[in-house]
């Protein structure tokens, strides 16, 4: 299995943070970044990034805006694209095979066998 690089779209929320915070713990990597989505260069330094994973904060109006998910996947067609909001009880998962998932522990399995 190759390194598990996961990437954070959104701007610096709570919510953000305390999924990176999850995460660094669940898959025992501190390669987990947030990328501030108002950042000029955000989708140049998520590109060079190469992650297997982004996920992209689905309650930030910032990410809502943008037209994230079809630029990532132009960029990088191997990428997995999670889209996560904290007022759903659900979580969507971007990528050629669409699986919904509730538990974080879903969410490790799904960015595991990714990398």
């Amino acid at each position: 299995m190759s390194q598990i690089r996961v990437v954070i779209l959104s701007s610096r929320s709570i919510f953000a943070e305390g999924v990176a915070s999850r995460l660094r713990q669940h898959l025992e990597t501190q390669d987990v970044d947030v990328i501030d989505v108002r950042q000029q260069n955000a989708l140049a330094h998520i590109v060079d990034d190469q992650p297997s994973t982004v996920i992209l904060d689905a309650s930030d109006p910032e990410v809502a805006i943008g037209d994230w998910l079809d630029t990532l996947l132009s960029a990088l067609p191997k990428l997995q694209v999670v889209c996560l909001d904290p007022l759903q009880d659900r979580m969507q998962v971007v990528t050629s095979r669409q699986r919904p998932v509730g538990q974080v522990d879903e969410l490790i399995d799904i960015i595991k066998k990714n990398a």
